[in-house]
């Protein structure tokens, strides 16, 4: 099955003026703000930027791949070398670049804009890397009004505007997507008629208080959502749009992967549903957070959050190991009784929502498991 190299490859010397922008040049575009643009593409909006061409040489030169959460080192490879060889994408000019990360105010935050020669400008919104504070603010989404990446967002696609006069079309993956769909909810009337669409690539959804206000209901038909058919992050939270499911050749939370998302020509292809995996996971998660107040998801998220950050590590692997195992087994131990009993009654509840789907989960994802090695095996025998 095709990829998003494969479509890259494809439709590389199809220029934008004869086949318009699509939702899997989107996906392409929001996968390379994982990139790191840092010195190479400049922030101002007025200041000209490498072409994609030039960048994506640059980065095969120097051996770099992406900052996503997912390693695909050996994939980006293969993505660049299509990109620098592509009409399409390579005469791209890149410009805005921004990459902010703050600890003490929980910030991770990437954003990039790709100028074809003419036509909307791509806002593409990094999603969540590998940083511990980047998990912990895509988890403030679940209490929080707004967390600072999304007032970033907004103020990004406000200056992109003024800058650029052109109209322009929003995306990202993971909690990139949710940015996007952030940024054109809530930005001005003025900088909504700019906005011809917002592509959200399994990004998670919002919080119950956002979605009653009237900024989402006048924006949330423009959104096209796409998750994987047996999505995880995506049906995170709450949604307003349908979901466009598409088909996935990885298993479980490995299709948040866009490099396992399958294309035909040049469009995803799709399924008329979710897997019963992704449902019975949203249905879980879902009953779990209604369970619990947004104060009640705060003290949780906090208590939790403050035992990891005693450790000295960034990234969510540097947790396993020994010293910073050791660092929060004793801020365990150290937690005041308040904060461990919120913490302890939180997740006495996710147990609760856990024991009423987890047996038919289990029972749906070892039977996907065996499907798709039964599917291989096959196609290794022929």
């Amino acid at each position: 099955m095709a990829n998003i190299i494969d479509y890259v490859q494809w439709r590389g010397d199809i220029p934008l003026a004869q086949v318009p922008f699509g939702a899997v040049d989107a996906l392409v575009l929001s996968y390379l703000s994982y990139m790191p643009f840092d010195g190479l593409v400049p922030e101002p909006f007025e200041t000209e930027g490498p072409l994609l061409s030039e960048a994506a040489a640059h980065f095969l030169e120097q051996g770099l791949s992406g900052t996503c959460a997912i390693d695909n080192g050996q994939l980006d490879c293969r993505l660049l070398e299509a990109l620098r060889d592509s009409e399409r994408f390579g005469t791209m000019r890149l410009t805005g670049y921004v990459s902010r990360f703050d600890r003490e105010t929980e910030e991770q935050f990437s954003a990039i804009t790709f100028l074809p020669p003419q036509g909307p400008a791509l806002v593409a919104f990094r999603g969540t890397d590998s940083s511990v504070v980047g998990w912990k603010e895509d988890f403030n989404m679940s209490f929080s009004i707004e967390v600072p990446a999304q007032g970033a967002a907004l103020d990004y696609v406000v200056r992109a505007s003024s800058a650029l006069e052109r109209q322009m079309i929003l995306g990202g993956h993971s909690k990139g997507g949710n940015l996007a769909a952030y940024a054109g909810i809530f930005a001005p009337e003025d900088v909504q008629e700019r906005i011809r669409c917002v592509y959200n690539f399994d990004g998670p959804g919002f919080n119950e208080a956002l979605l009653e206000t009237p900024q989402f209901r006048k924006m949330d038909m423009r959104i096209h959502t796409f998750v994987p058919q047996t999505s995880m992050i995506g049906i995170l939270m709450w949604h307003a749009e349908p979901f466009i499911v598409v088909k996935s050749d990885g298993v479980g939370v490995l299709q948040h992967n866009p490099y396992s998302w399958q294309v035909m020509g040049g469009r995803f292809i799709t399924l008329p549903e979710r897997t019963r995996e992704s449902r019975l996971a949203e249905e879980t998660i879902k009953n779990w957070l209604a369970d619990l107040s947004p104060e009640e998801r705060k003290r949780f998220i906090d208590g939790v959050y403050s035992v990891l950050s005693v450790s000295d590590g960034r990234n969510v692997a540097d947790l396993f190991e020994a010293k910073n195992v050791r660092a929060i087994l004793h801020a365990v131990s150290s937690m005041d009784e308040e904060t461990k009993n919120a913490i302890a009654d939180a997740f006495r509840r996710l147990g609760s929502s856990l024991r009423e789907t987890l047996p038919e989960w289990v029972e749906s994802t070892a039977g996907q498991i065996r499907t798709m090695i039964t599917q291989r095996s096959e196609k290794e025998s022929e």
